[in-house]
């Protein structure tokens, strides 16, 4: 089986730099604090227009160079104690500071620019830049900190949420799965049997890992184990047509994810209607991204009590749990009810094993 945790990440005192938003985010940031600077300075705006390019430059190479070798280091500093690695980062950032800074002193000195034609500024100029950044990184590393254990213990929160959830197995499709394998046992061996292999594929799936990623089509494999049982006790009244065809074979989805979409789909939907219904699963590739579209009937009487009743139950709020935590806003679950007709569509971003 196909297994892959987007949670396997390495955990430390820094988030990830190596990604573009915090790069972006940190590079705004120093663009901020040179305007600071210039404002800070008390010269006239209109003059400053070298100094804000210069510093510019100075900046946010000094901000980008601590940037790449935080991202370089970020491993090796996960291996440490959360003390020596705001120490090594601390001193990292301080060093990048340090050569940037003699960079641009000789580069004063050597244009006689504004700066280095004065002894005092120019004889300071190091120590400013590396007392400036050395309070700056203190700040920056702690608010780091503190916002990276604040997501750490959400996520461990999460995790703990849903993996209590998805262990979690209906009390009455256990007790009716029983009685439906009891009743078959004499008349019907064979069915029997498959009916125990197909709840066992369906406990085995219960005891994986909540983050684990799985093929579509395995996905699916497990929702026809459970529709399997469900047909033996709704017998003609249950119909399912499905189509995959549109989805590449190696795209991945979350272990578990569809399934209780069809639970929902059987227990608030064809079971309450005499005449049964038919489920309809559609998956779809559009825009880098997978959409599998489940559709059901609804009692007419209690249409908007069947939403509500579906909206609240524990698979939707589940799975919607875990597409948060498993892919942020990339992914979506949209539920609508319309002329007798609930509709649930799940998003997520296209990944291959």
């Amino acid at each position: 089986m196909i297994k892959k945790s987007l949670m396997d990440q390495t955990e430390g005192l820094l988030p990830n730099f190596c990604g573009v938003r915090p790069i972006f985010i940190l590079s705004v940031g120093a663009q901020l604090l040179v305007f600071v600077l210039i404002l800070a300075t008390g010269d006239d705006l209109s003059e400053s227009w070298d100094e804000l390019g210069l510093l510019s430059f100075f900046v946010q190479w000094t901000a980008l160079s601590s940037v790449l070798c935080l991202c370089l280091l970020r491993r090796p500093l996960a291996r440490l104690s959360i003390i020596w690695s705001a120490a090594l980062s601390y001193a990292t950032i301080l060093l990048v500071t340090g050569v940037f800074a003699y960079l641009a002193q000789l580069f004063m000195i050597t244009f006689e620019y504004q700066w280095g034609t004065s002894p005092n500024v120019r004889e300071d100029f190091l120590l400013r830049c590396l007392l400036i950044s050395s309070i700056i990184s203190l700040v920056s590393l702690r608010y780091l900190y503190i916002l990276q254990q604040w997501k750490q213990q959400v996520r461990l929160e999460s995790e703990a949420r849903i993996q209590a959830l998805q262990s979690r197995i209906r009390p009455h499709f256990l007790f009716n799965s029983m009685n439906i394998i009891a009743s078959l046992i004499h008349s019907q061996p064979n069915e029997a049997e498959r009916a125990v292999e197909d709840l066992s594929e369906l406990f085995r799936a219960t005891l994986k890992e909540t983050s684990s990623l799985i093929p579509v089509s395995e996905e699916w494999a497990l929702c026809e184990h459970y529709l399997h049982i469900e047909g033996l006790r709704l017998g003609s009244r249950l119909k399912v047509k499905s189509n995959f065809e549109n989805v590449p074979k190696d795209a991945l989805i979350p272990m578990l994810s569809l399934q209780p979409l069809i639970e929902n789909a059987v227990y608030h939907g064809i079971q309450p209607l005499p005449e049964g219904g038919e489920i309809r699963v559609e998956a779809l590739f559009i825009e880098n991204t997978i959409q599998i579209q489940i559709t059901n009937p609804v009692p007419k009487i209690s249409k908007a009590k069947a939403h509500g009743r579906i909206g609240n139950q524990m698979a939707l709020g589940n799975i919607q749990d875990r597409l948060e935590l498993l892919f942020g806003q990339a992914a979506t679950l949209v539920c609508t009810v319309q002329d007798s007709q609930f509709e649930v569509v799940m998003i997520v971003p296209y990944l291959r094993n």
